[in-house]
């Protein structure tokens, strides 16, 4: 490994790392399941870099390079698997997802099709295929996404993915780069490595696929900052902030998955500002009567007992 690669390593399993701590941390004091999800994609994801180095001491200790192949291909399966399936778990919770199957399916889908792939006789081809299936999860979370956008009626959904167009546009381009990576570095060169004068590169690596990860990875560390951040700023025992950006998102999503009325996500927001009924009332220009009649319908539809479940319910979306 040259100099240059080696310090590249180092900063994708840096940011790796840091970014999967960050997640574990907002997770913790918000309990968003996203949050988790992106925790254990970037856990994966760190020991599927890490095994570089496995590849360094296998090559200076020699052995069957046969039999090491096939295990460095298995772990390649495990490692891709967790962390891709714990990105499409991440994406099905923004976009409300909650089917089983739609979550499950994918993975074993991948799972499958990469054995199948190492049953195919050793060669660029095989090796080719067998990483491709990587980039086709990859494709199919785009794909599905796409999907969402134009058949929901949630407008919650359409928001996520108008208001992030350019991250989605870029991923795509990037994930077409790996399938064109591969290509070139299987099928046209079909070498265990590439010399670009004094930087060797190996093709067991996908570097437009780590190009992906980083822009993820960008994504997912700001979110979860910024969990952190409002729950520095005001915890949630005094109502929700509203300085989140995707406050008025958030709120039509949990509005709409509940069923709450126009007049009845009003007396909400309120609630969440820390607000008693005599105070909504008098802002809204409404009987006190009426107001505890809202709260009430509000708690029934969101099932929960008081407004301090209520408030940390809807916290959990922030």
């Amino acid at each position: 490994m040259s100099l240059v690669l080696f310090h590249q390593t180092l900063l994708v399993l840096l940011v790796s790392i840091l970014v999967a701590s960050t997640c574990l941390s907002a997770y913790l004091v918000s309990r968003r399941k996203i949050l988790l999800y992106a925790f254990v994609g970037f856990l994966f994801y760190f020991f599927d870099i890490a095994y570089v180095f496995q590849d360094e001491y296998h090559m200076l200790i020699g052995g069957d390079p046969g039999l090491y192949l096939v295990i460095r291909s298995l772990v390649v399966v495990v490692t891709g698997a967790g962390s891709l399936t714990a990105l499409w778990w991440a994406l099905c919770e923004k976009l409300g997802v909650s089917s089983r199957r739609l979550r499950i399916v994918p993975t074993v889908v991948f799972v499958v099709a990469s054995f199948a792939m190492l049953m195919l006789p050793e060669g660029g081809m095989q090796r080719f295929l067998f990483y491709s299936v990587r980039a086709a999860y990859g494709l199919w979370m785009l794909a599905y996404l796409v999907y969402a956008y134009f058949t929901t009626k949630n407008e919650m959904v359409r928001s996520v993915v108008s208001q992030r167009w350019l991250f989605f546009g870029a991923l795509l381009l990037l994930d077409l780069a790996v399938i064109a990576e591969d290509w070139a570095c299987f099928i046209v060169i079909d070498a265990s490595f590439i010399e670009l004068g004094p930087i060797t590169l190996s093709t067991e690596r996908n570097y437009a696929e780590e190009a992906a990860m980083l822009v993820v990875a960008f994504v997912a560390f700001r979110g979860a900052s910024r969990t952190l951040a409002l729950r520095f700023e005001r915890p949630p025992h005094g109502g929700v902030v509203r300085q989140s950006e995707n406050f008025d998102d958030i709120l039509r999503q949990y509005s709409y998955e509940h069923s709450l009325s126009d007049r009845e996500r009003q007396v909400l927001v309120m609630v969440l500002e820390g607000k008693d009924n005599q105070n909504i009332a008098s802002e809204l220009s409404l009987a006190l009567s009426t107001v505890k009649v809202h709260v009430h319908n509000i708690l029934q539809k969101t099932k929960n007992a008081n407004r301090q479940e209520l408030i940390q319910d809807v916290w959990r979306l922030m």
